[in-house]
C-alpha cells in the first residue's frame, strides 16, 4: 500500500464520509465504539499515518498525554500502562511516559510536561499532592491516579484480602503471615489489607506474624524469606506478585518444597504470576475496567464534551493456582 494513505482513502474504504474517519481519529465529537473500531483497523490495515504538525494546527491538539509513573520494576505498573496504551488509542492517542523514582524528578517532568508537548497528564505518582500537581501542570489538564473526586475509582483491597484469608482458613491454615505492600508505606499511606489483616486475625484471637520488605521486587522478597520459612507460618500474603516471586525462588534454592511447606499469595496478578513454578495464586486487578475508567476521566478533564464516567467500585478476585495448598500437608 502507498505511504501516502489519506483519510480519503480510509472513507472510501469504509464507505463512509472523510469527516467520520476524521472525528474518529480526533476524539473531538462523539463516535461510536464499533464506528472507532473499524477506522482504527482500516488505518491499521491501509497504514495511514497522520500529519502530525497538519493535526496541530487545525486541532490545536498534539495527540499525546503525559504519563508519571515511579518506576517500570513492578509488574502491575507495567500491566496498567499497557492496557492504558489500549484505551488511549481508541481516542487516537499516545503516551509520553515520564519515569520518576523521586518527587523531585517528577516535578520536573510536570514542567516539562507543562510546556503545551502534550494534551493532558495523568499522575500516578502517590507522593505527589494532587493540588501541587495541578500548580507544576500549569493550566495542562491533569488527573491523579485513582484520586478523582467527581468520579471516584475505588478498589476494595480489603475485601480483596479477606477473601484471600478466608480460602486460606477454609485449606486449614491458622498461623497465617502478611507481607504488606511497601509502596503503601513508603508514602505514608494506609495499608487496607494490612488493616483487614488484622481485623480478622484479632476476631480469631489469632496472633499476626508481619515481615517487612523494603521495596516491592522479587529480590526483597528473596531478601525476607530466610525469616519467614524458619517462623512458625503455613501460609503468607504477599503485597505483591514480584515480593511472592522472591520467596518462590528461595525456597526452589534451598529445595523446599511448595506448597507443601507454605502456601504463598501474590497481589495484582500480574504476568509474572503464571511464570512462577508452582504457578502464584493472587487476587487479580481487573486492569482493563480501571484503565478504561481512568481514560475516559482524563479526556473529559481534555474535552468536557467528553462523558464523565460514573464512580466505579472493584473487588479483587482470587486466582487460585498451584502456590495453596491445604495445612495438612505442609510440613517442615
Amino acid at each position: 500500500m502507498s505511504n501516502h494513505v489519506t483519510i480519503a482513502d480510509v472513507a472510501n474504504h469504509l464507505g463512509v464520509s472523510k469527516s467520520t474517519v476524521s472525528h474518529a481519529l480526533s476524539g473531538k465529537r462523539r463516535i461510536s465504539t464499533e464506528v472507532r473500531r473499524q477506522v482504527m483497523e482500516a488505518v491499521e490495515e491501509l497504514g495511514y499515518r497522520p500529519n502530525f504538525a497538519a493535526r496541530v494546527m487545525n486541532t490545536r491538539r498534539t495527540g499525546l498525554v503525559g504519563v508519571l509513573v515511579e518506576n517500570l520494576n513492578n509488574p502491575h505498573t507495567t500491566a496498567l500502562l499497557e492496557e492504558l496504551g489500549r484505551e488511549f488509542s481508541r481516542h487516537s492517542i499516545q503516551m509520553v511516559l515520564g519515569t520518576a523514582d523521586r518527587l523531585e524528578n517528577g516535578r520536573t517532568l510536570l514542567g516539562k510536561f507543562s510546556n503545551g508537548m502534550v494534551d493532558g497528564i495523568l499522575n500516578t505518582l502517590p507522593e505527589l499532592d494532587e493540588n501541587e500537581a495541578q500548580k507544576l501542570a500549569g493550566g495542562v489538564p491533569l488527573i491523579t491516579y485513582r484520586r478523582h473526586r467527581d468520579a471516584p475509582l475505588i478498589i476494595d483491597f480489603a475485601a480483596g484480602t479477606r477473601t484471600a484469608l478466608s480460602y486460606l482458613n477454609e485449606l486449614g491454615h491458622r498461623n497465617i503471615a502478611i507481607i504488606p505492600s511497601d509502596s503503601r508505606a513508603r508514602h505514608g499511606q494506609a495499608d487496607p489489607c494490612f488493616a483487614a489483616y488484622r481485623e480478622q486475625l484479632d476476631l480469631s484471637d489469632i496472633p499476626v506474624r508481619v515481615f517487612q520488605a523494603p521495596e516491592g521486587t522479587i529480590q526483597a522478597g528473596y531478601a525476607i524469606a530466610d525469616a519467614l520459612f524458619n517462623s512458625d507460618a503455613t501460609a503468607v500474603l504477599a503485597g505483591n506478585d514480584a515480593v511472592a516471586a522472591g520467596l518462590i525462588q528461595w525456597a526452589i534454592s534451598r529445595g523446599i518444597r511448595l506448597p507443601e511447606r507454605m502456601s504463598i499469595i501474590g497481589h495484582d496478578d500480574s504476568p509474572l504470576a503464571a511464570m512462577t513454578f508452582p504457578p502464584l495464586t493472587s487476587l487479580r486487578l481487573p486492569i482493563g475496567p480501571i484503565a478504561a475508567h481512568t481514560v475516559q476521566v482524563l479526556m473529559h478533564a481534555i474535552d468536557p464534551a467528553e462523558a464523565m464516567p460514573e464512580a466505579l467500585v472493584l473487588i479483587p478476585e482470587l486466582i487460585i493456582r498451584n502456590s495453596t495448598s491445604p495445612v495438612s500437608s505442609a510440613t517442615n
